[in-house]
């Protein structure tokens, strides 16, 4: 008797026990849920809070209604800083109600105090993505590019480039800032007698006797000594100074952020079709279903990330005119290589040129200009467009 006895004990305290667990796991699984009263007001667990989130789109700019957002509970360790959230309904919405979208707001979407303003002014855009790329301490920078000077188009963003500059260099007047040589300028006293001698490079036969006629003064020259007639000549240059050309590396490991201009949201993109025969020439029609063939427009703009101080001295080269060329750079190179300016010097010191002799002809015109080779396949632009 008393076994059956324990027997029974021992199953009532087993079903007890289940249907505790039942319960405690059931309740556990439930969605706690603000528990309103009888006068209207939600209570929300002390673990929960309530956050602001978007019901539908919300576009930039537009005022924020009551319809467009919604309460919601989430456990209190879940809540973002930033997120507008708390324990009383009505200063939830006030805080969001009326007030406007400083960006586009999905729906859905968790509402922070960065997302909406007060004031209709203060509409600022989240930026762009480009700005997104540039690591503190950079910046950005838009230089000309050519089929030439930019790789042969082979660059595309995320690559690493260097960028060299050739200039034209010629001798100054220090006072001046004129290019030498200088003038010649006669200087008389007060009753028109010369105190200064000047060169004569054309005379003229006059009543007086013989005369210099320049057109203008001529530049200033140095006395030299004619072996052959054994008497001294007063030599000025037959023409203006002819510019030194000179090139070197000017930045060093830029990476390309953008090659091209960057699309605009707000403005459609005009596709251009390539033009083939002219109508009336022999131009087949076109057949019904094909479309037309597209060019994409070639690159003339490449947007490099550089330090501040790069900034300035390619800004500098592009304001004088410098010649600007691009060279692409292998993937993961770091290494700094040291490199010596280039002139015409350069060249013959270390490449072994033998400097021409001196002969009674030449090329003509003179070579003043970097002459840049001219592509069969580079689009002229007109000028007037450039």
């Amino acid at each position: 008797m008393r076994r059956g006895r324990m027997l029974i004990l021992f199953a009532l305290i087993l079903i007890m026990g289940v249907l505790a667990a039942y319960l405690l796991i059931g309740r556990g699984g439930e969605e706690v849920e603000a528990t309103p009263t009888e006068e209207g007001v939600v209570i929300v667990p002390s673990d929960m809070v309530l956050v602001v989130v978007a019901a539908q789109d919300i576009a930039r700019g537009s005022e924020i209604t009551r319809d467009a957002i919604v309460l919601t509970n989430l456990p209190a360790d879940m809540v973002v800083e930033t997120w507008i959230a708390g324990t009383e309904e009505d200063t939830l919405f006030s805080q969001v109600v009326e007030r406007r979208a400083r960006i586009d707001i999905a729906r859905g979407m968790q509402i922070t105090t960065a997302m909406i303003t007060e004031k209709a002014g203060d509409l600022l855009g989240a930026g762009s993505d480009a700005a997104i790329a540039i690591p503190p301490g950079y910046t950005a920078i838009a230089i000309p590019m050519t089929r030439l000077s930019g790789v042969a188009y082979a660059l595309r963003g995320g690559d690493s480039v260097d960028v060299l500059i050739t200039m034209l260099m010629v001798d100054l007047n220090p006072d001046f800032q004129t290019m030498l040589p200088d003038q010649n300028l006669m200087l008389v006293d007060s009753d028109g007698n010369i105190l200064t001698g000047t060169g004569c490079y054309r005379v003229s036969r006059t009543e007086m006797g013989l005369e210099c006629t320049n057109e203008e003064p001529p530049p200033i020259g140095r006395v030299v000594s004619n072996e052959d007639l054994d008497v001294q000549i007063y030599a000025i240059p037959s023409e203006e100074q002819r510019p030194r050309l000179v090139t070197q590396r000017l930045v060093e490991a830029a990476t390309v952020l953008h090659v091209g201009t960057f699309p605009l949201e707000d403005i459609e993109e005009e596709i251009v079709a390539i033009p083939t025969e002219e109508a009336g020439v022999g131009a087949p029609p076109p057949q019904q279903g094909e479309e037309a063939v597209v060019l994409p427009p070639t690159p003339d703009i490449v947007t490099l990330i550089v330090t501040p101080q790069d900034a300035l001295a390619l800004n500098w080269a592009m304001k004088v005119g410098a010649d600007i060329v691009l060279t692409l750079r292998a993937p993961g190179d770091t290494m700094s290589v040291e490199t010596v300016t280039v002139s015409l010097q350069y060249l013959i010191d270390n490449y072994s040129i033998t400097v021409p002799a001196k002969l009674p002809y030449g090329l003509e015109p003179a070579i003043e200009q970097p002459i840049i080779p001219v592509l069969p396949n580079d689009q002229i632009v007109p000028q007037g467009q450039q």
